[in-house]
């Protein structure tokens, strides 16, 4: 009886091996054909019907169960990964936020504002005693040898020793007056240097000294109306011009002008220079330049050189340049006055040159454009008087000039020695 209760056992035993077989290769086919989640459905409802109670329980509660990877299937989150994908294009949009960079724009905007808050700009006038001692003269107005007026907006040399004269944003009104004996003396570049309109005169004398510009003027007009004036101008490095106006027009309408420039460099010597024009209506004006292998130009515009009175007398020499008496990148244009021009040395020496054209008075009678040295004296106008002799050429001629050159040269000289004396003197003082 015990030997066939186990042998109903083990047949038991057997009958559930191969139940179990089926059983689980049937799961594995629902797993494959219907979605996992209702074969979960179906495992968990067996108990309710109990049909199944017993042979299903224990294989299919733990197959499907171990068999998670079907449902990890959705868990593989596949999609998920997807969606921070889809956050991309969430990054590209504040790159694609050009807009940003439309701010420079903006801020150029400003930049243009600010740059017209510049236009404000604030004056300033200044002597240079020495190369140390320094006036303010906009704090310190009046002086033992200057003053000046705010209301008239005008400087006033009386008697004035010192190195430089410096101005700028004065006003196209501003105005220095001389009175008694004044000289500015430097071995820099400029004696008198003013950025804005300047206007000259006075009963008095002015001796400026200096490397490259007696005076200078810069984006303003020069204007002498009188006075009596010493300018020279004298280096090796650059240009050196008695007068440079730059980005502007001088204007001579009387006074006593004697002019001198020599360059002992490369570069060119300039007596009096506009970038704009030069007109002369009157006054006595004396030029000298002398130069190497740069130019050589006694009055000189870069647009119109226009005579319409006065006494003028110019000698410019080079050695192996171009020397010009009387040029203008436009026109030359002589209406009246007496003229004395003369060049030599160099490279087709011309006492006129006008880019555009010469045109001189009828009342010259005719002119040789080509000569090197000229005199011109209209014959339908009234003399004039001046203090040096009358030159002897014709209105075509020519004359040895080394010797007033030689002698200008040696002038200038003495007037540097004399400015490094007194810069010396001021110092020790």
């Amino acid at each position: 009886m015990k030997k066939m209760s186990k042998l109903m056992a083990l047949l038991l035993v057997v009958v559930m091996v191969l139940m179990l077989v089926p059983v689980s290769t049937f799961a594995a086919e629902e797993v494959v054909v219907e979605e996992p989640t209702l074969v979960v459905l179906a495992v968990e409802g067996a108990p309710v019907d109990g049909t199944l109670t017993t042979a299903v329980e224990t294989p299919v509660a733990e197959t499907p169960v171990v068999e998670a990877p079907v449902v990890e299937a959705p868990a593989v989150v596949a999609p998920a990964v997807v969606t921070p994908a889809v956050e991309t294009p969430a990054v590209t949009a504040p790159v694609a936020a050009a807009p940003v960079v439309e701010e420079p724009a903006v801020v150029e905007t400003q930049a243009v504002d600010q740059g017209t808050i510049e236009v404000k700009a604030v004056p300033a006038l200044g002597l240079w005693r020495d190369s140390v001692t320094f006036i303010d003269v906009l704090l310190n107005s009046v002086g033992a040898d200057y003053s000046y007026d705010a209301v008239a907006n005008a400087l006033t040399l009386n008697n004035f020793v010192g190195r430089e004269v410096v101005a700028s944003d004065m006003g196209s009104n501003f105005a220095m007056i001389l009175k008694g004996t004044n000289i500015v003396a430097t071995d820099d570049t400029c004696a008198i240097d003013v950025m804005g309109n300047l206007t000259m005169s006075g009963d008095g004398e002015l001796t400026a000294v200096a490397a490259n510009n007696a005076i200078h003027v810069t984006n303003g007009d020069l204007v002498i109306n009188d006075g009596d004036y010493e300018l020279y101008a004298i280096t090796g490095v650059g240009d050196a011009a008695a007068v440079n106006v730059e980005n502007g027009d001088l204007i001579i309408n009387d006074g006593w002008v004697d002019a001198t420039a020599v360059n002992t460099g490369t570069g060119g010597a300039w007596g009096l220079w506009a970038d704009n024009d030069l007109v002369i209506n009157c006054g006595d004006i004396d030029v000298v330049t002398d130069s190497i292998s740069g130019r050589s130009t006694g009055i000189g515009a870069g647009d119109d050189a226009i005579v319409k009175g006065g006494y003028t007398t110019v000698k410019s020499t080079t050695e192996t340049g171009i020397a010009t008496a009387l040029y203008a990148d436009s026109w030359v244009v002589i209406r009246d006055g007496i003229l004395d021009l003369c060049t030599q040395g160099g490279v087709d020496p011309l006492a006129i040159y006008g880019g555009d054209g010469v045109y001189i008075s009828p009342c010259y009678g005719d002119v040789d454009l080509t000569a090197s040295c000229l005199y011109l004296e209209p014959g339908c106008c009234g003399h004039w008087n001046h203090h040096h002799a009358t030159s002897s050429n014709p209105k075509t001629g020519t004359q040895d000039m080394a010797q007033q050159a030689l002698m200008a040269t040696m002038g200038l000289l003495a007037l540097l020695g004399m400015a490094y004396l007194i810069s010396r003197k001021e110092i020790k003082a």
